[in-house]
Parts: C-alpha cells; structure tokens; sequence
C-alpha cells in the first residue's frame, strides 16, 4: 500500500463522478423545460433515457467509498445504451428541443464513458478493500 495516495479518488473518476451529477441535473433542467404541451406518451418517451442517466449518477455515488470493478462496468454498459439511444433519437429529431435533448447526453455521456476507461480509473476501482 502507498499510504494516503489509495485514499484519494483520481481525478479522472472524480470527473466522471461529477459529469455525471452535472448531466442528472441537465436532465432534470431539460425534462422541466420541454414538459410543456407534451402527451404522456411524449413524455415517457423524453424522461425515458434520462432515467438510465439519473441511474448512472446514484452508481456514481459510491465512486469514492465502497465502488469496485462492477459500478464501473454498470455504469459503462448503460451509458451505452444512453448513448446509443441519444445517437437515434439525434438523427431522427424532428424538432430543436428533441434534437437539444439528446446532443446533451451524447456530449456529457461520450466523457463519462472515455474517462471510466482510463487507467487510473479501472485501478480506483480495482484497489483493495
């Protein structure tokens, strides 16, 4: 062990962490801006991938306690899937706001997803207990 260096989140995971936060609280933002006049349909369909994301960001606060190998992985895999989603419903944006809503998980989210793939990420996450 190499004492307190252990104890002190990267800032690569940190940056995840708090890109996280920031694109929970971007949806949010969003999901209450774009609200207006939509059916329930329209609505599920927009709070839809922001629910993997708010998911994401509650993984991401255990990066600095008790996280391994699997939050990591779990939250890499449904960015994924956030991320995929967002590139579809991009391409396919029929208004500004639809097109808006999903470029700001693509542009938060690709970060989040490079950043848990670092060295020094994957080793956080695999430090001992």
């Amino acid at each position: 062990m190499s004492g307190t260096t252990d104890l002190v989140m990267p800032r690569q995971v940190r940056s995840a962490q708090l890109l996280l936060f920031g694109l929970a609280f971007a949806g949010l933002v969003v999901t209450l801006a774009l609200s207006g006049g939509l059916t329930s349909y329209g609505m599920g369909n927009m709070i839809a991938p922001w629910l993997l994301v708010w998911v994401c960001a509650l993984l991401a606060l255990t990066y600095d306690g008790s996280a391994r190998g699997g939050v990591r992985i779990t939250t890499i895999v449904v960015m994924v899937f956030v991320l995929v989603g967002s590139f579809s419903q991009a391409s396919g944006a029929a208004a500004p706001g639809e097109f808006l809503d999903a470029a700001l998980r693509i542009a938060l989210g690709v970060p989040v997803v490079v950043l848990l793939f670092l060295p020094e990420t994957t080793a956080w996450f695999d430090r001992a207990k």
